[in-house]
């Protein structure tokens, strides 16, 4: 796919591409500034859903698991909402979580590498799972062997909460007094982002969590409001800027080099009423009750 509004001195075959990802694993950093954006993130998804545990999920989950779970602030909302619950965090890599000694009592971490076997002792543990954001991590990849590790988490009769970016629908926004703006900076980084449709799973996951064995899978849908349009278009920014630090730090320093001038020039276009806007889906679905 291309976009005939170009950045200044792009190509038609841009080397802006989330293809550069490929074969490098997750292709976003980890340090503090991968912490810090997660944590902004954190507070505007809130802030756009309303909710940590969506409301079609039966209140007060005894056992809960965040898979994938980050700089952990999913699981310290959740805590103190539910302060009898037990809370485990889950990831590869545990560094972006506070030390457990700064953590709710309620709360314990272990490593999982979710392309491998479920820990011993989890399975059908958790009246609920949640995700969010596997979309870099399952780039290009069959999310549906990840999906099966996770049914495996859920109690007969639990829940699984799927917090996911919708790249179908990204697009560039603009005020109406921007409204010939030219965005081509934002533009480029909305059709990286694409990559040729290979995160449009996250829209399928109905489906796919149903082919997984769950049942009742629903999806609602999230915006960007008016008043938090420029604040997402910034974090999508940051979060262009770990990957352009991640290629870096592999040597592609042309690719790179091409990612840091597109954020500059994105900054500048949402400084005059433009932005990038990325939904959001949840999809809630429910393992079936297993009878006799």
């Amino acid at each position: 796919m291309s976009n005939s509004n170009t950045a200044p001195g792009a190509s038609r075959s841009s080397e802006a591409s989330f293809h550069l990802a490929d074969g490098i694993g997750y292709g976003l950093q980890q340090d503090h500034q991968s912490v810090i954006r997660l944590n902004l993130q954190h507070y505007l998804w809130r802030e756009v859903f309303g909710f940590n545990i969506h409301p079609d999920i039966p209140p007060g989950p005894e056992k809960i698991v965040d898979v994938a779970c980050g700089s952990g602030l999913w699981m310290i909302d959740v805590a103190r909402e539910l302060p009898r619950a037990q809370i485990d965090g889950l990831d590869i890599d545990l560094t972006q979580a506070p030390q457990p000694g700064w953590l709710p009592s309620n709360i314990n971490l272990s490593h999982w590498d979710l392309f491998n076997d479920i820990p011993t002792g989890t399975e059908a543990k958790y009246n609920l799972v949640h995700v969010r954001l596997l979309v870099l991590v399952l780039s290009g990849l069959d999310p549906m062997p990840v999906i099966r590790r996770l049914f495996h988490l859920v109690k007969p009769g639990g829940y699984i909460q799927w917090d996911e970016l919708d790249c179908v629908n990204m697009r560039v926004k603009r005020l109406d007094s921007a409204a010939d703006a030219p965005a081509p900076a934002l533009e480029e980084i909305r059709e990286a982002s694409h990559a040729g449709g290979r995160h449009d799973w996250a829209l399928d996951l109905p489906r796919l969590l149903t082919e997984g064995g769950f049942h009742d899978a629903k999806s609602d849908y999230y915006d960007d409001p008016p008043e938090l349009v420029r604040a997402f278009n910034d974090l999508h920014l940051l979060t262009m800027q770990e990957f352009a630090s991640k290629l870096a730090s592999r040597g592609q320093h042309e690719a790179a080099a091409r990612f840091v001038h597109l954020i500059q020039t994105g900054y500048q276009e949402g400084v005059k009423g433009t932005a990038l806007c990325i939904p959001r889906v949840v999809v809630v679905a429910k393992r079936p009750v297993e009878h006799a």
